[in-house]
């Protein structure tokens, strides 16, 4: 399932980023901009690690990444003057990211 997850996650991501590149280049829109943040930071950062996972506290995972999606997902609902397919998408990629983060690539042995 969490393999599923993972996958579902990488869809959603380079969907989203494929939808804003698309729709900037058409015609620039500014929500589509917070798109375009909220997805490309979590694929950014598994092709090239940027986030060093340091964050003052120890349960916040991947704090660089987390700022960028939740500034995109912020960005997004301040330009947006309606319910669209950027504020869709935006908030798609917030819930995947942290489903994808906190819970399929849990790695606390605890449990």
């Amino acid at each position: 399932m969490k393999r599923l997850c993972a996958v579902l996650f990488q869809g959603w991501m380079g969907i989203a980023v494929v939808i804003a590149a698309w729709s900037l280049l058409q015609q620039f829109s500014l929500p589509w901009l917070g798109v375009l943040l909220s997805s490309a930071a979590p694929l950014v950062t598994r092709m090239w690690p940027y986030d060093a996972n340091v964050s003052v506290n120890s349960k916040v995972r991947l704090p660089l990444v987390s700022l960028m999606v939740m500034l995109g997902v912020a960005w997004v609902l301040l330009t947006i003057s309606d319910r669209s397919w950027p504020l869709w998408l935006a908030l798609g990629s917030l819930g995947s990211f942290l489903l994808h983060t906190y819970w399929a690539i849990n790695d606390d042995v605890s449990h």
